[in-house]
């Protein structure tokens, strides 16, 4: 049996990904405001499917139809106010969001097969913050085709270190939820197929040295084999968002068709852009972020930095990752550079 979503919405599907700890969350409100796109949400449904294909634990056609499917209702609720984030510090809350008093109105209002025509006409953009989807993104695009468009948020590896040490201190945390399976009775995330042993074997920060090695060249395999094949993928780095933003920040209206909010200035003061460095501004603190780098010397943290990897990372993998720094510098130039 063959299953399959016969009629489906025509709006375009953002997302806005990146690996763990590249700052997605910074550019969800900018996205948000965009015209006649909704408020960020975060759903992990899409990354997980696409894992589980990835792992070929799901059917194409469940895949498909459940893409096609959640996509839809995900938006149909949006409009008719059924998800409301109230959450005050969330990345996808209310406080984060432009627009929130339309969010609210909707609360009020009423639904049906007018609000479907509403996304079609208007091409309503469904807005989705994810977590390392360009890895194994290829579902999606068969899927949605034109539809979908991706905003992958990259940065620094250097400055990424600390966040991924947290998580992975935390990794069998039941509060955890990333797709993993069972490798010699230890949990291992579904990223290190093929790779097991060596991350299984390897102390807390080399496996964070090693799944940034290994990950940013699938990524950046990903991306041109995505956009090879006419794809939609925008690459951005953290580093040019928050330094020099009018570059990135034109790139995203071309991209997406759509224009930036009138209140943008706004907007980008609440997440401190532009900044004097690259640590100012707002972030986890139980990810290793502080409020004591925010008007420190760039030089001094990326300094202290350095040093923290070779607190406990071995040779073998700070050379390879010197090597990792060296082509991000190449590929995504910054003021970080030229401390390399």
């Amino acid at each position: 049996m063959q299953i399959e979503k016969i009629n489906t919405l025509t709006n375009d599907i953002v997302f806005i990904d990146g690996l763990w700890g590249t700052g997605k969350s910074l550019l969800s409100p900018i996205i948000s405001g965009m015209e006649r796109v909704e408020k960020v949400k975060i759903e992990h449904i899409y990354e997980y499917i696409c894992i589980l294909m990835y792992m070929n634990k799901i059917s194409p056609d469940a895949a498909d139809w459940m893409f096609k499917t959640y996509a839809d209702l995900s938006q149909y609720n949006n409009l008719i106010g059924r998800e409301v984030n109230l959450r005050w510090g969330d990345d996808s809350g209310f406080a984060n969001n432009p627009g929130k008093f339309k969010y609210i109105k909707r609360l009020f209002g009423g639904e049906g097969d007018n609000k479907i025509s509403y996304i079609n006409d208007n091409n309503v953009a469904l807005n989705v913050m994810s977590h390392m989807l360009m890895l194994v993104s290829e579902p999606l695009f068969k899927a949605y085709g034109e539809r979908v468009k991706i905003v992958e948020v990259v940065r620094h590896p250097l400055y990424m270190v600390r966040h991924w040490y947290a998580y992975l201190e935390r990794f069998d945390s039941p509060r955890e939820f990333t797709v993993s399976f069972n490798h010699k009775e230890k949990k291992a995330p579904w990223f290190v197929v093929g790779w097991e042993d060596e991350f299984a074997e390897a102390n807390t920060m080399d496996k964070v040295l090693l799944s940034l090695i290994k990950l940013y060249a699938w990524l950046d395999e990903s991306i041109e084999k995505t956009t090879a094949n006419g794809g939609d993928v925008l690459a951005l780095s953290f580093e040019s968002l928050v330094m020099s933003p009018d570059e990135p920040l034109f790139q995203l209206e071309e991209f997406l068709g759509r224009k930036h909010n009138q209140k943008l200035s706004t907007i980008l003061r609440k997440q401190k852009i532009p900044r004097k460095t690259i640590s100012q501004g707002k972030g986890h603190s139980a990810y290793g972020w502080s409020k004591n780098n925010a008007n420190r010397n760039e030089h001094h943290v990326y300094a202290e930095n350095l040093a923290y990897i070779k607190t406990g990372g071995s040779e073998e993998y700070i050379n390879k990752f010197q090597k990792l720094i060296e082509r991000y510098n190449t590929r995504y130039p910054s003021i970080l550079a030229k401390f390399q």
